[in-house]
């Protein structure tokens, strides 16, 4: 594989993006916004229309200390 050998090393112990799916991560950027302007249920609302998983609407909406940073 071509390349620089010291730039794989030191991206093989970077900490990846945790979220990959970029649709859904814009979701639940727009759903967290949504909380703080339109209310918890309104946010929960639309993030249940837009399909994103029961799991990941808990986490956000209910403890926002387990959101994950970037």
């Amino acid at each position: 594989m071509p390349g620089c050998r010291r730039r794989k090393a030191l991206r093989k112990y970077a900490r990846p993006l945790r979220r990959r799916d970029i649709t859904t991560r814009f979701l639940v950027d727009i759903g967290i916004y949504y909380q703080d302007v339109l209310g918890q249920a309104r946010a929960m609302t639309f993030l249940r229309h837009q399909e994103v998983p029961e799991t990941v609407i808990q986490r956000v909406l209910y403890t926002p200390e387990l959101r994950r940073h970037y």
